[in-house]
């Protein structure tokens, strides 16, 4: 029996966590909905209250901000730059809408949103502002040419954290924390090319796209195997 405990152990912890991400993803007003800054929390996460009253954490879509507090590291100046612009650009008690796209929660419960306020894309904004890098999640790719275009600009021109060639991509900051990445495949949004992700180098950062299962690698995306590189070549 002693030796069942420790398996029984890992069941139940593995049941209370499902459930306790289950009553996170509570239901949403709809696909497009009004709603109330609660709080920023860093640059690209906020918490709103929709107009039942009801409180959602959002993660920003298809950008990522230098880490404020990731597993007890932030990425510094970068970070704290960007979480205040946010906070200017979203203050507390202002009204905004969220818009999901094909996926409406990430694994932490979090909606996953573009937020816009008064008529702004803030996601794009924090791209134009160099406060951003791209992180463009397959199936969520509503927005991904636009947002891609704003990035590219940014990375030229050298705005913001890409005029410092010290930071760390937010996204690269917490593979290396984690010791693992949550992306499976990379692609390219202009080429369609698919690749697996250490091969990430060969997509310039503002047209990546990252696929966390290969079951989203649908047209106009298609997979580049080492055979077909080498016909193409």
């Amino acid at each position: 029996m002693a030796g069942l405990l420790p398996g029984l152990r890992r069941f139940i912890d593995y049941v209370s966590h499902v459930s306790r991400r289950r009553g996170l993803r509570r239901d949403l007003p709809g696909d497009s909905f009004r709603a109330e800054v609660v709080r920023t929390v860093d640059g690209d996460t906020l918490r709103v209250r929709d107009e039942r009253g009801v409180i959602h954490p959002v993660r920003m879509l298809s950008i990522d901000t230098p880490e404020t507090h990731f597993l007890g590291a932030s990425q510094g100046y970068w970070a704290e730059v960007a979480a205040a612009r946010l906070s200017e650009l979203l203050p507390d008690g202002s009204e905004v809408e969220i818009q999901t796209d094909e996926q409406p929660f990430d694994t932490y419960g979090r909606v996953l949103g573009y937020v816009l306020s008064r008529g702004r894309l803030i996601n794009r904004q924090m791209l134009e502002e160099g406060l951003a890098t791209t992180y463009i999640v397959a199936p969520n790719l509503r927005y991904a040419q636009e947002l891609s275009e704003a990035a590219r600009r940014s990375f030229y021109e050298r705005c913001g954290m890409f005029s410092d060639p010290s930071v760390l991509l937010p996204y690269e900051f917490r593979w290396r924390m984690r010791g693992r990445s949550s992306a499976k495949l990379v692609g390219s949004l202009s080429r369609g090319e698919v690749y697996d992700l250490a091969e990430r180098e060969r997509v310039p950062v503002w047209d990546r796209v990252f696929f966390f299962n290969a079951r989203d690698v649908r047209a106009p995306f298609f997979r580049v195997t080492p055979d077909r590189r080498e016909q193409d070549a």
